[in-house]
């Protein structure tokens, strides 16, 4: 592997369909990903085994239901790195984990929080960041909110989950944590969520969030479009 890491977060809304699986897991070793970071998996513990041998590495499962929830960190079967210390949610909605990888101490979190307005969820996030000590922070996923209802959303009413928003803002204050994306894009609208009810709503709710002292050392974060057909 080369000494840049690639990562991919990505809402899945569901892997169960065999085809739609396997074309994402061939997508993602096309792309020579490092980790990938997997929202609304709907895994189940049944799954796991079988999975993991059609990615050929290994996957970190938290487990939803087989129609809701669930999250995955996969890992580049290439890849070097070592497990320090891992924490999964119970329900679903969470990954943590601290790694060693090219002489880096990192904390990821793959996240997909609740579509209410759960303002709980992002103090309990802050709670376990305190438990691991990556020397910086990689948290990404899908968390259902847009921090600028100007920039971030169109359509629909100007409202957000704001209760959610306020926590996060107040996790990212205490963590010196970043939203790359929007920092290298101060004037781009793009949109990562698509209303299936009502027609011209759009939303940027999935996000890479860095620890500040990683700024300069990220070359690119991009979005992407995939289709299973």
């Amino acid at each position: 592997m080369s000494s840049d890491l690639k990562f991919i977060s990505f809402n899945a809304r569901g892997l169960r369909q065999a085809k739609k699986r396997r074309k994402l897991f061939a997508y993602f070793h096309r792309q020579n990903t490092d980790l990938v970071f997997l929202q609304e998996s709907h895994s189940s513990l049944a799954d796991a085994k079988y999975w993991t041998n059609e990615w050929g590495g290994r996957i970190l499962f938290s487990h939803g239901s087989t129609n809701s929830r669930g999250v995955c960190i996969l890992f580049n079967p290439q890849l070097s790195y070592k497990i320090i210390k891992e924490e999964l949610d119970p329900f679903g909605r969470y990954i943590f984990v601290d790694i060693e990888v090219q002489n880096r101490f990192l904390t990821l979190a793959c996240i997909y929080a609740p579509n209410i307005d759960s303002s709980t969820f992002f103090v309990d996030l802050s709670n376990f960041l305190d438990r691991f000590h990556g020397e910086t922070i990689i948290l990404a996923g899908d968390l259902n909110f847009v921090f600028n209802l100007e920039m971030d959303k169109t359509g629909g009413n100007p409202r957000t989950n704001f209760k959610a928003r306020e926590k996060c803002l107040n996790l990212m204050a205490a963590y010196e944590l970043l939203d790359i994306w929007r920092e290298r894009n101060p004037l781009s609208k793009l949109f990562t969520w698509s209303s299936n009810v009502t027609t011209g709503i759009h939303c940027r709710l999935d996000y890479f969030l860095v620890s500040r002292s990683l700024e300069h050392s990220v070359k690119d974060v991009l979005f992407f479009t995939w289709s299973a057909v």
